[in-house]
């Protein structure tokens, strides 16, 4: 009995859950034999307690309480603050710990994992691309996949958890791509941060269990304009007419070119000596305010090809209309717009035509951090 024991008491697990304000993350994990649930709180006034009364962790603001758990069982839990026994793990301060019977023969590892490179806001979604692989002969079965941020390229439980998946099986000898979105806390400094992940499973080969991606992606706690998004901008949906932009920071202003058609089609006998009686350009400029500028339009008329003439400009400025633009970030914001001279608002969402200037406006937003 003790050869038998060994090998199982070796692949013994420490599973985290985090006490978040009135859930717990993860509410439902699959762990083995042998293994220990650790509770961090530092969320509110919480606790742990099991519906059947086995175990109850101290109530309090900060506290980490931990449970080993010994035979095969299905063990449901809940704050006794904010919930009751019996409640729905989904909807309610609940949750689940599936204690299953040790399967030390089976290897899941985490081939690789990609977070999409570049800068995000605190509190934005990172898209992130994992691959996993069963290298055994035997299913999975069920269990968790956690997602982490760290300031450093080691990636730990102690990190910043910002996501967990559940992974319901992978087929023996099988792979399985996780395409997920795991979002950045809205408390992180600005900096450089890796992500990476750490699968919630007891096999066979703890060592590939673990993995990072080692490129960093930027963190910025608030976006400025900066002259890296002097490019041309446009909506796929309309593709043909768009947006050149260009920053002007040390002068604090934003100017913008639109070039875009009339309401309607003009007439089937409707000419013009260069180009289509349709086209239009609206310009307009405005104060940067940080990752924002209103700006008044104005429409161009009165022109004439390569000649010197009058160009009409709008009197008053802004009784054409106004619009608004908004950067998310270096590479997709939106324009709202408000014509009142013809009655018509709605809201352009843009991205750059080219990526070329996208490093720089990365670099210049470090600086303004």
């Amino acid at each position: 009995m003790a050869l038998l024991l060994s090998p199982l008491l070796a692949q013994a697990a420490t599973h985290d859950v985090t006490v978040r304000n009135n859930f717990f993350e993860p509410n439902d994990i699959t762990i083995e034999v042998g293994d220990t649930v650790r509770w961090t709180n530092n969320s509110g006034f919480h606790d742990v307690t099991a519906d059947d009364g086995s175990f109850n962790s101290a109530t309090s603001n900060s506290f980490t309480f931990s449970r080993t758990f010994n035979s095969i069982a299905e063990v449901l839990y809940y704050c006794s603050v904010h919930s009751s026994p019996g409640q729905d793990i989904n909807t309610r301060m609940n949750g689940r710990v599936n204690v299953v019977e040790t399967s030390a023969s089976t290897d899941i590892s985490i081939d690789s994992i990609d977070a999409v490179d570049g800068a995000y806001e605190a509190g934005e979604d990172v898209p992130v691309i994992t691959q996993l692989k069963n290298n055994s002969n035997e299913d999975s079965g069920n269990f968790n996949i956690n997602f982490y941020v760290s300031s450093d390229n080691i990636i730990t439980s102690a990190d910043t958890l910002i996501g967990t998946k559940q992974v319901s099986n992978i087929a023996a000898n099988a792979g399985l791509t996780i395409d997920e979105n795991v979002n950045l806390p809205e408390g992180l400094v600005a900096g450089d941060y890796v992500i990476g992940a750490i699968l919630d499973i007891g096999d066979s080969n703890p060592a590939n269990d673990t993995n990072v991606d080692q490129t960093a992606i930027y963190v910025f706690t608030q976006f400025i304009m900066n002259a890296g998004l002097n490019d041309a901008w446009f909506n796929p949906l309309t593709d043909g007419q768009g947006f050149f932009i260009t920053v002007f920071p040390d002068l604090n202003l934003i100017s913008l070119a639109w070039f875009t058609y009339d309401t309607e089609l003009p007439p089937e006998d409707a000419s013009a000596n260069l180009g289509d009686p349709g086209h239009r350009w609206m310009t307009a400029a405005g104060v940067i305010d940080m990752e924002k500028s209103v700006m008044n339009i104005e429409f161009t008329s009165g022109g004439i090809f390569d000649g010197a003439s009058e160009i009409g400009r709008t009197d008053p400025p802004g009784s054409d209309g106004t619009l608004t633009i908004k950067f998310d970030n270096c590479t997709s914001g939106r324009i709202d717009y408000d014509i009142v001279s013809i009655d018509a608002q709605g809201t352009v969402p843009i991205q750059r035509v080219a990526g070329d200037n996208i490093e720089l406006c990365n670099a210049l937003l470090r600086e303004s951090q």
